[in-house]
């Protein structure tokens, strides 16, 4: 399995913790989804989860990754930048 290296990095804020985590690989993705989210699972969630899975698999590109995450994260309500 190979990283899957985002072109830049994208840092995610819990408004209710303050808690910051900058994700720069599928892998860190998929490890924010599964270790740190948010109680809320919505759709985009599943579809973000499912996008790791197949990026690590070599399913899927980087930047689906990426595109995916973000919607994940805009579901959320977790802020970006």
């Amino acid at each position: 399995m190979r990283p899957n290296s985002w072109n830049s990095p994208i840092t995610v804020e819990d408004p209710e913790t303050g808690i910051r985590r900058t994700v720069r690989t599928t892998r860190q993705a998929k490890v924010m989804l599964d270790r740190f989210w948010p109680a809320y699972h919505g759709s985009q969630y599943v579809r973000a989860e499912k996008t790791c899975d197949d990026a690590l698999h070599d399913n899927a590109g980087p930047a689906d990754v990426k595109k995916a995450f973000i919607a994940a994260a805009i579901e959320a309500h977790l802020h970006l930048s």
